[in-house]
């Protein structure tokens, strides 16, 4: 078994790491929207709590909650779509595409733009205490991307 792995096979590995990663990222946040609307407990453990982040962070900058909430309804709309098209890419790649095709392209935009937009609100409303997920997410996605660039 060990012999058949290729470098495709790392290359295809990575995406469908990052595909379940956003994907558990996005629910936890759907889920933590759920327990603020009251349609879930307020004890499920299953929630990222970053509801709570986000409202307290714009809420020192003066801006109302329901904004808060506009804008975390944006973000998991936002990890939604760069999940799916995470597993789009994976699919592509695991029937025999590579990582130089659109669909990779695709998925790996809109999720480094994610993270790139989530380090621009870090400076924006100038709480740090994220930036060094953010930053280190938005590399780690970047030097995938490049291993997926760099062919067979």
């Amino acid at each position: 078994m060990l012999l058949n792995l290729r470098f495709s096979t790392l290359q295809t590995g990575l995406v469908l790491f990052w595909a379940i990663w956003l994907t558990l990222i996005t629910l936890t946040n759907m889920t933590d929207a759920l327990r603020h609307l009251g349609l879930l407990a307020e004890n499920v453990s299953w929630a990222s709590y970053n509801y709570s982040l986000v409202e307290q962070t714009l809420g020192k900058q003066g801006i109302p909650s329901f904004l808060a909430a506009i804008l975390f309804a944006i973000i998991i709309a936002w990890e939604g779509l760069a999940s799916v098209l995470l597993w789009r890419a994976w699919q592509i790649m695991r029937r025999g595409g590579d990582g130089l095709s659109a669909e990779v392209t695709q998925a790996f935009v809109v999720s480094l733009a994610l993270w790139a937009a989530f380090l621009i609100a870090t400076e924006a409303t100038v709480s740090y205490e994220t930036a060094g997920t953010h930053k280190t997410t938005l590399i780690a996605q970047l030097a995938t991307f490049l291993v997926l660039r760099s062919g067979r």
